[in-house]
């Protein structure tokens, strides 16, 4: 087994020969889990809707910095650990950064590796984030975004990727909140029935109501603050109409985001956001000894743990 020159310090030695390795994704979990057809699903039909080099926004780019409050300049030559890649949107924002990137997924790499190609500043690694085969404080930065609460047990995930950066390192954590706001929404009240359906046939039934939906919550939108209200609490569907990097594209391809989006939200087995207060406990307990100053955003849709002062 063989990986690039800038990640081979970052592998247990002891793991090395559990690892098996194809196109360069070093695989240590199994081909199928808990997020084959849901995420794998959206990966295979919409593998390249959500990269900025393609859809022409910078949506993600903008959403990163954003997020994380890091400047452009922080992220270059660091070793990044991504705990949750997708089909690599983050991914490809990062490495544009100047990071090298170690990027982790339980499963459907292969869609990550054909966006992204051989770069040698991308090291791919299939592994569960409760059994990675890395060093610990080892990577100059822990990055975790939209995936903490899709784990089926993000209090010992938190833990676990927490452990993974260097004193003195970075952390960017997100986790949908754990607020009235956020689980008195459609999404929640609709997941019991949802999960259990198969997901080629809510694929479908999302898709067909699509354009439906759309012209519905366009008309609530414009409608005032009473409207808005209506799409956030009950109508079933994420209209990205109004996001400003969105403007200026089609009204198909905002609601092919829109479906993508809208599944993403119904289909996966797990969706656990995290309170702030475990959040906290949890941060505390794993970085007390690394000397990182951190913070928490809380908002009524997400909550973030991030280094501040870089």
């Amino acid at each position: 087994m063989s990986f690039k020159n800038d990640f081979i310090d970052c592998f247990r030695e002891d793991k090395l020969d559990e690892i098996r390795c194809l196109d360069e994704i070093a695989r240590f979990s199994p081909d199928v889990s808990y997020s084959t057809g849901n995420f794998s699903m959206l990966r295979e039909k919409h593998a390249q809707l959500q990269l900025d080099s393609v859809n022409g926004t910078n949506n993600r780019l903008e959403t990163i910095l954003k997020r994380t409050n890091w400047p452009r300049n922080y992220f270059k030559d660091k070793l990044i650990l991504e705990c949750g890649c997708g089909a690599g949107p983050d991914t490809e924002i990062l490495l544009d950064l100047g990071a090298k990137v170690l990027s982790v997924d339980i499963a459907g790499l292969e869609i990550t590796f054909n966006n992204l190609g051989r770069n040698p500043k991308l090291q791919l690694l299939q592994a569960s984030l409760l059994d990675l085969p890395l060093n610990k404080n080892h990577f100059d930065i822990v990055f975790c975004h939209r995936v903490l609460q899709h784990t089926p047990k993000p209090e010992l995930v938190l833990s676990e990727i927490l452990s993974y950066v260097k004193i003195g390192g970075g952390v960017f954590i997100h986790s949908y909140a754990k607020s009235l706001m956020q689980m008195v929404r459609w999404k929640y009240f609709l997941r019991p029935l949802t999960k259990r359906i198969s997901p080629t046939l809510l694929y479908n039934m999302i898709k067909t109501s699509a354009p439906f939906y759309y012209l519905i919550t366009n008309k609530l939108h414009v409608a005032g603050k009473i409207g808005r209200a209506i799409n956030y609490f009950i109508i079933p569907f994420m209209n990205y109409r109004y996001v400003d990097s969105f403007k200026e594209k089609q009204d198909e391809w905002i609601i092919e985001y829109g479906i993508h989006d809208t599944f993403d939200a119904l289909s996966p087995k797990y969706d656990i956001p995290l309170s702030v207060k475990k959040f906290k406990k949890i941060a505390k307990e794993v970085l007390a000894d690394k000397r990182i100053t951190y913070e928490f955003i809380e908002t009524k849709g997400i909550t973030l743990l991030r280094n501040k002062d870089v």
